[in-house]
């Protein structure tokens, strides 16, 4: 995980500091790029935030424990949905709110695969 980290906390960085450049390489017009920058640096967190997350989830899924896994992936994702739905179609908040939906569903997998993994239920499982 610290590996992880530490290569996505890397790339967002650079990403954030350099986001014109990385964002010219698309040959798009100034305007793209102005309207890309805050979706840039909302996805440089969302990078940080799945590097960690995804460790988290694959040590439950390390423990055979699919049913725990497949819960908190469905709970995940209805949440990501739901976001996206209200942000997006019911609210019609910007396009930057909307991609705020990855750290949701990234957070949404970490916290109860972090819970469980860290209970330590997992040891006495019998699959």
């Amino acid at each position: 995980m610290k590996i992880a980290l530490l290569f996505s906390a890397s790339v967002a960085l650079l990403i954030n500091a350099f986001t014109r450049l990385f964002l010219s390489a698309y040959g798009q017009s100034e305007s793209f790029i102005i309207a890309a920058i805050p979706v840039a640096r909302i996805i440089s967190i969302a990078l940080v935030l799945q590097s960690v997350s995804v460790v988290w989830l694959n040590a439950v899924v390390g423990t055979g424990n699919s049913k725990r896994n497949l819960i908190t992936e469905l709970i995940a994702i209805t949440l990501y949905s739901f976001y996206v739905y209200f942000i997006l179609e019911h609210f019609r908040l910007s396009i930057s709110i909307g991609w705020m939906s990855e750290w949701i569903y990234w957070i949404a997998l970490f916290v109860p695969s972090y819970w469980y993994i860290q209970s330590n239920k997992w040891m006495g499982k019998k699959i």
